[in-house]
C-alpha cells in the first residue's frame, strides 16, 4: 500500500512544479513534507512538535536550511499516517501558517507542488484538493478503467474436416459442441 501510495504521490507532483510554488487558497495552511511523506488526501495525525533547536539541527542536517527565508517563522511536527498496518507511517511536516498541534488530525492536501526537486520537499495546503475555491468546478473525476474488450471469443472453428476430404461434421469429432457451421449432411 505505502508503495503504490508513494508512486500516486509521485505522478501526481509531476516535474512541472521545480522551483517555488505560490501559495494555495483554499485551504487550512501551507505545510512542507518529503516526497516520501507526502500522501495526496490522506488522513494524518500530529504526534508531536519538535523544538526550535531540533527543527535547526533538521534543517541543517539535511541541507534545507538555506530553503526558508526565516526558519525561526516555521514549525516542525512529526506527524503518522495510519494506513492500516502494524505501525503507522512517520514523517515530518514544516509549516510557517497553518495551526496545527499535538494530537490535531488533519488531511494532507492533493494540490502537491515540488518546493525543492533536489531535496525532495513538496509544499501542499492542508485539506486542499488542486484548485482554489474560486478556481474549482469540482473536478471532473477519475474516467475509471475501462475493463477491456473482453477478447473476440475466438473464431468458433470451423465445424468441419480439416484435411478437406469432403467427410461431413457429425462423423469428424462427435457433435462438437454445437459445430460451427453447415456440415455436410
Amino acid at each position: 500500500m505505502k508503495k503504490g501510495a508513494l508512486t500516486a504521490g509521485a505522478v501526481a507532483l509531476g516535474t512541472a512544479g521545480a522551483g517555488t510554488a505560490a501559495a494555495q487558497d483554499g485551504g487550512d495552511g501551507e505545510v512542507l513534507v518529503h516526497a516520501d511523506n507526502y500522501f495526496p488526501g490522506a488522513d494524518f495525525t500530529v504526534a508531536a512538535a519538535l523544538n526550535n533547536q531540533t527543527r535547526d539541527d533538521l534543517l541543517e542536517e539535511t541541507g534545507a536550511a538555506d530553503e526558508f527565508d526565516s526558519p525561526d517563522d516555521w514549525d516542525a511536527y512529526i506527524i503518522t499516517y495510519d494506513f492500516g498496518g502494524t505501525s503507522p507511517s512517520m514523517g515530518i511536516l514544516m509549516t510557517e501558517e497553518a495551526d496545527i498541534s499535538q494530537g490535531d488530525s488533519e488531511t494532507m492536501g492533493t494540490d502537491g507542488q515540488f518546493r525543492n526537486t533536489e531535496l525532495a520537499m513538496v509544499e501542499a495546503t492542508l485539506g486542499a484538493t488542486g484548485n482554489s475555491a474560486e478556481d474549482s468546478d469540482g473536478g471532473d473525476g477519475d474516467d475509471g478503467d475501462d475493463g477491456g474488450d473482453g477478447g473476440d471469443g475466438g473464431d468458433g472453428g470451423d465445424g468441419g474436416d480439416t484435411a478437406g476430404n469432403g467427410a461431413d461434421n457429425d462423423s469428424a469429432g462427435g457433435d462438437g459442441g454445437g459445430g460451427g457451421g453447415a456440415g455436410g449432411n
